[in-house]
């Protein structure tokens, strides 16, 4: 079958995600370097790339250590005159700032476009930041598209406005883009024989310090107004005009851009109201003044339709004022400045300002939406069943004194971190005292316990966190002789965003050993650290003794919890099943006996894993309640069997018969 990812050609359709839609217009227009820090949204982009770069001619790609290294690497390539694509989810651009604000004063060589996948609502971010914002101190020009297919032309278009102009060029995608699939109609991909790095020495433009940054702080502002002429005629901006789309004119008009201008698009139709000015803008930084008044001409009033805190109010209003227009600039009066915004927000946004009635069906389903909202249950997250990261935060809460079914309060602070043990602050763990951004952990809790030393203090890092930008953290630590536990929770991989490898991954999925892996142990005794223990999540008795005696030391303690995720674990186990299947393999099942079951609550609520189940006697609703593992979702870590207190839970080892197919064997020892 052939991949339409690589090979499509103008003419070919296929359904894809928004962001391999981005990934694929940065292939047609002929990326040879691709990087970025693993972060949802965005993670796709460069995922997209980096597993069919066997059949890509001269490209490499990068998942690197965070993103400010991410992003200085596609100005490398860029510089050598690669085109680059570099991406990261919002937050991301914290981290990258620094390089971001100088690239345009130095430009680029090659196109280089920065993906970046916003987040609304923040239904995987630790904040929703609007990274627009940043371009008015950063100078990147920012484009966004609002469907799949704009999304792949929007892309392979910014590549040759950077070059133009020499900037390095923000693709703004929100969740709903990265993560909505739809028909993309491709183009053809350049001709990749002609990519060949050659790196020209520029020292006028490179050598950013001292007079040489002033000047080319002057040649920024002088590229920016070029660009603003280039915005004007842009085929990415465009003004639907009233006059042509119906006889029913308005002195009314909207301005809207990415996915809320077709949210915007919908709600007029929604309500038969396609009859106003609308101006789409696909280039939101900088606006050409010329194209605003433009539109403005003969408009009394205009509501802008965009997410968050009013980017685009904020710059229409300046030209507005600038250039003497006297009517009525509508925006956050209007729609909300946090949160993601619904279609069902804007229709009642746009139907509550043009004073229209919403279809009756639409009103009656809104508010039967509000009354069946707090009735519904909620989605909680949890740990995926066999996570090494449920032992490791049933280990410090039992070290700490803390029960779900008994006291509620624990002896230490627990400093929390970004990565999937962030799922211990949800109940029924509530096992983080503070969570803001990656290793905020150790660095406040080295603080607070120069500033509060009755508090015994547990910093939580992932091994990629810790990789991220983990290092300096705990050096500062180590220098100023903090008083903490810093427990490093290794899974040898980034899972929370795909599995992207750390440098400490040692095999890789397929048992490939994965060369110059880094021993962690060795890097923390070169960095300084004179307390360290390695131990396995899973074995909570021992890590929890483990983790009562270093809160008694003194000075900077650090526990590695180190077990593979169990998602890889088990993938590499079916990858080899298939290859080769195993001779006198053993088994191992639990089971808990509900005959010497005393609901002690210990593994259905303390430890609070999802295969382990309640149900009724004969499953009738006045039936005896009793407990019991799923055999389907037991993926056999044994954890249970180790807490229980009443041996209820029984573990029963046998082997498989070769001659007979081990499924068929399970199926019976699960019935039985």
């Amino acid at each position: 079958m052939a991949n339409l990812f690589v090979d499509g050609k103008y003419g070919d359709r296929g359904i894809i995600l928004g962001n391999e839609a981005i990934a694929r217009g940065a292939l047609e227009a002929g990326i040879g370097y691709a990087s970025m820090y693993p972060g949802t949204p965005a993670s796709e982009i460069i995922i997209a790339l980096d597993k069919n770069k066997k059949n890509i001619k001269n490209i490499y790609t990068e998942f690197s250590l965070n993103e400010h290294i991410s992003l200085h690497g596609a100005i490398g390539a860029s510089w050598s005159g690669i085109r680059s694509l570099c991406a990261m989810k919002n937050v991301g651009l914290n981290v990258a700032s620094e390089p971001a604000h100088f690239l345009a004063y130095t430009g680029v060589k090659a196109g280089l476009v920065l993906a970046i996948g916003s987040d609304p609502g923040a239904p995987s971010s630790s904040n929703e930041q609007d990274d627009r914002w940043y371009s008015l101190h950063t100078y990147m020009p920012i484009i966004e598209p609002s469907n799949i297919q704009e999304a792949k032309d929007f892309t392979k278009k910014a590549f040759d406005i950077s070059e133009q102009f020499s900037f390095g060029i923000i693709l703004m995608a929100p969740s709903r883009l990265c993560h909505n699939a739809g028909i993309l109609h491709f183009g053809d991909c350049s001709d990749r024989d002609l990519i060949s790095g050659n790196f020209k020495r520029d020292p006028e433009n490179y050598l950013n310090l001292f007079n040489l940054a002033v000047k080319n702080h002057k040649k920024y502002l002088e590229r920016n107004e070029l660009l603003k002429k280039y915005v004007y005629n842009s085929e990415l901006n465009m003004i639907i005009d009233a006059q042509i789309s119906s006889a029913k004119s308005s002195r009314i008009g909207f301005i809207s851009s990415g996915v809320i201008y077709s949210h915007l698009i919908e709600a007029l139709n929604f309500i038969n109201a396609d009859y106003y000015k609308i101006l789409k803008l696909g280039i939101t930084f900088p606006l050409s003044e010329e194209l605003i008044g433009k539109f403005l001409d003969n408009l009394d009033e205009v509501v802008i339709v965009e997410e968050a805190e009013g980017f685009l109010e904020f710059q229409i209003k300046k030209i507005a004022f600038e250039i003497g227009y006297h009517g009525k600039i509508h925006g956050k009066n209007v729609f909300k400045a946090y949160g993601e915004l619904t279609i069902d927000d804007v229709i009642k946004g746009v139907t509550g300002f043009l004073g229209k009635a919403a279809p009756e069906y639409f009103t009656a389903a809104v508010n039967k939406s509000e009354i069946l909202s707090d009735k519904i249950p909620q989605r909680m997250g949890t740990f995926c069943v066999g996570c090494p990261h449920r032992g490791t935060i049933y280990s410090i809460l039992k070290a700490s004194g803390y029960s779900n079914t008994g006291s509620k309060d624990r002896d230490v602070v627990i400093a929390g971190d970004i990565g999937c043990y962030t799922l211990g602050l949800l109940p029924p763990y509530n096992a983080m005292d503070w969570l803001t951004c990656m290793n905020s952990g150790l660095s406040i809790g080295q603080a607070i316990s120069i500033a509060d030393k009755s508090k015994k203090i547990i910093a939580l890092v992932g091994d990629s966190t810790f990789y991220h930008s983990g290092i300096p953290v705990l050096m500062n630590a180590i220098q100023n002789n903090s008083n903490i536990l810093y427990i490093i929770l290794d899974n040898s991989w980034t899972a929370m965003t795909g599995h992207q490898k750390t440098p400490s991954t040692k095999t890789d999925i397929d048992g490939t050993p994965i060369p110059n892996s880094v021993n962690l142990k060795d890097l923390l005794k070169s960095l300084g650290v004179s307390y360290i223990k390695t131990v396995d999540p899973n074995s909570v008795k021992r890590f929890s003794v483990i983790i009562k005696e270093a809160l008694k030391e003194k000075g900077l303690k650090v526990i590695i919890a180190k077990r593979e995720c169990i998602l890889q674990e088990e993938r590499r186990k079916k990858i080899k099943n298939i290859k080769s299947k195993p001779e006198n393999s053993s088994e191992i099942i639990y089971e808990l006996q509900k005959e010497r079951c005393v609901k002690c609550n210990e593994c259905f609520v303390e430890l609070a894993c999802p295969a382990i189940q309640s149900a009724k006697e004969n499953g009738i609703n006045n039936g005896k309640e009793y407990y019991f593992i799923d055999p389907v979702s037991c993926v056999k870590c044994g954890v249970c069997y180790e807490v229980c207190p009443n041996s209820a839970i029984r573990k029963v080892e046998f082997n498989l018969h070769p001659s007979i197919n081990p499924e068929s064997q399970l199926c019976f020892l699960d019935n039985k």
